[in-house]
């Protein structure tokens, strides 16, 4: 069975402090009730009753008495694996990369997984502050924060998501987007972002505010990008900056949809994406300091990265396979 790894532990260690039992605590995360036991009593601490940080310093120095790990034992795959984060590439992508049909010549073959790619980020918080070029950027591995909820806002025309047509949801044909805003810290100026569910294709627009005129002007933008229907259907959440809907849909014929109130996840695509950006563009960037040019440039870095979901090609690639194949 596999380890325990630093999130296994900070998850134990969340429910524990609960008070549950132990065989709820094996079950959440996903281990025999034996090995719980076993990892509570071997890292109880004098001040707090399990401490994940202290248990995972010492699982890890457990293992490294008992074997070489192959970043050890093939420095070539760590200089690649470091250089690759650096650049930008996320775990999954790097090791897609190397487990696909292409693998980098010089390592000979020789692939790892993600989670060994984590537990080298985070065998310490601090080592070549490699976490720093990660999505989310932490010191810590964790659970996703409870969603946060919007006001309510009065849209005309408005369609439920639950009225989009079922075969969207299977992410098989192009075509089918979803449109969210970006703020950033003590600004007006924001990004409009589109992003397209079967290719994982993004569309980033500075805007000057969230105002429904402003994010009409970027989803113009972004309609136009690219060839005549390419944009069939547009999912947003309730915020008042998807107003002028109507306007692109009877200008365009593009289908309109709305997610439930406090459900922006049912658009989950375009949530990840805005991950992605924050990665190049922290919440305290200053937009005035950048130009279209420089988020474009963001954007192209983002549909040239390869994706687990598409069998780690690129949108750009998949993009470039879908017009050739219809003209």
């Amino acid at each position: 069975m596999q380890r325990l790894n630093l999130y296994d532990r900070q998850k134990l260690a969340f429910w524990y402090q609960r008070r549950i039992s132990k065989r709820s605590l094996a079950k959440i995360v996903g281990r025999d009730h034996s090995v719980i036991l076993r990892e509570i009593e071997r890292n109880r601490g004098d001040y707090l009753p399990y401490d994940p940080e202290r248990a995972q310093a010492f699982a890890e120095r457990r293992l490294r008495k008992k074997k070489i790990t192959k970043f050890e034992k093939y420095p070539a795959l760590k200089e690649y694996v470091i250089k690759n984060i650096k650049e930008g590439f996320s775990p999954e992508q790097i090791a897609g990369v190397l487990k696909g049909d292409d693998p980098p010549p010089k390592l000979g073959g020789i692939a790892v997984c993600a989670e060994s790619i984590y537990s080298l980020i985070y065998a310490s918080p601090l080592m070549d502050g490699l976490h720093a070029h990660l999505r989310r950027k932490r010191l810590k591995r964790r659970n996703r924060h409870g969603r946060v909820k919007q006001a309510k806002t009065l849209l005309k025309e408005r369609i439920s998501i639950h009225a989009r047509p079922q075969e969207i949801n299977e992410r098989k044909e192009f075509g089918h987007w979803e449109s969210d805003s970006m703020v950033f810290s003590k600004q007006n100026e924001g990004l409009s972002v589109q992003y397209e569910r079967s290719m994982q294709l993004v569309r980033i627009n500075k805007i000057a505010n969230r105002s429904a005129q402003e994010t009409e002007d970027a989803l113009r933008n972004s309609i136009e990008s690219l060839p005549e229907k390419s944009f069939k259907t547009l999912t947003f959440d309730n915020g008042s900056e998807g107003a002028h809907h109507m306007i692109i849909r009877d200008e365009f014929r593009i289908g309109t949809y709305f997610c439930d109130p406090y459900a922006s996840w049912q658009k989950g695509g375009v949530e990840n994406m805005n991950g992605l950006i924050r990665q190049y563009l922290p919440r305290k960037t200053d937009l005035s300091q950048l130009t279209d040019r420089d988020i474009y440039l963001i954007q192209e870095r983002l549909n040239n990265r390869p994706r687990k979901g598409l069998g780690y090609k690129t949108p750009n690639k998949k993009l470039q396979e879908y017009l050739e194949a219809v003209h």
